[in-house]
């Protein structure tokens, strides 16, 4: 995609003048360039931040996906349209390869993602709405019925807080850039029409790309990828034959949608591979420091509010003295 000439010509003059003392933040900008695309470059995503914090790879993986179904159950349960779960787990998957998961909660994320995607795809809901059904979903997940999030209260200002900062950090590590975000469910509707398929076709390969933003597929692969591979799950499993040139058809259906057939299979695997995951109810976080979720988070925000308060009143104290 084009830039703003006068974004170049800046980048260009710092790049020219850079000193050894600007050459971290020549690095910086070179390596948010390179996130700002569809697809990220290999040397990006391997290793990942958190490989580097020493991050097992199961367990990474582990993590997002789990951040990446609350999400979805998130969206389910206020009634949004699927776009706005997609782009979420986009950029929860953008998000942890600049950052570890060391640093940042994988469940603060999704939440800051999702409150990010909604507004991103025109469907904005308020910070109490995003906040009440998290806490829903943390209830229904660890089976903690008792927990409450009570409006005002110190927790709730402190899931607040949380998420306005997480949702600050999101902004600022992605560089503000949302329109590189593409989705394959834009394309199925037609692939579908175009191999004669009907609804039942459709909808099968619709969940199959439900399931699969749950992967980090949307950053390594191309979206007529994604969706030539969800088509070919949803035609296997209805027993519904594509046009092969093995059947005397001509050629490969996908070689329509110049697509590989080496991509597909990989794409097939790797979402097949998801349904053979454990159930993840509840995960524990990988980074340091209370858990928005724990009691010690509580007590943590109790704190901070009296110590805030106790600085304000002494300040108010010095101004009446002068």
């Amino acid at each position: 995609r084009r830039t703003c000439p006068r974004r170049r010509a800046a980048a260009a003059s710092r790049t020219m003048d850079a000193g050894p003392l600007d050459e971290a933040n020549v690095d910086e900008d070179k390596l948010l360039t390179q996130h700002h695309a569809t697809l990220l470059p290999p040397e990006l995503l391997s290793p990942s931040p958190s490989a580097k914090d020493g991050v097992a790879a199961a367990d990474e993986r582990a993590q997002r996906l789990w951040a990446c179904e609350v999400v979805q159950e998130a969206g389910i349960l206020l009634r949004l349209p699927q776009v706005v779960m997609c782009t979420a787990s986009n950029l929860v998957h953008r998000f942890y390869y600049r950052k570890s998961l060391k640093s940042y909660d994988a469940f603060v994320v999704a939440m800051g993602c999702f409150f990010l995607a909604c507004k991103v795809e025109e469907k904005p809901k308020r910070i109490r709405e995003v906040l009440f059904v998290f806490h829903y979903v943390y209830k229904a997940r660890t089976g903690r019925r008792d927990a409450t999030l009570e409006l005002g209260g110190a927790r709730y200002n402190g899931w607040k807080d949380a998420l306005c900062k997480v949702e600050r950090n999101i902004l600022k590590e992605l560089g503000f850039s949302f329109y590189i975000i593409e989705h394959a469910h834009r394309f199925l509707l037609f692939y579908v029409k175009l191999l004669e398929g009907d609804a039942t076709l459709a909808q099968e390969a619709w969940n199959y790309l439900n399931d699969s933003t749950r992967t980090d597929l949307s950053l390594r692969k191309p979206s007529q990828v994604i969706c030539c591979a969800a088509v070919e799950m949803a035609a296997r499993k209805l027993g519904l034959p594509l046009p092969s040139a093995s059947r005397g058809d001509g050629c490969e259906w996908t070689e329509v949608f110049r697509v590989r057939r080496s991509d597909v299979d990989e794409v097939v695997a790797e979402v097949l591979a998801l349904y053979k995951e454990p159930k993840r109810q509840w995960l524990d976080a990988l980074c340091p420091g209370p858990r928005i979720t724990s009691d010690e988070f509580e007590a943590h925000v109790v704190s901070q509010q009296k110590a805030r308060a106790e600085a304000e009143a002494a300040r108010k104290a010095e101004a009446l003295k002068e």
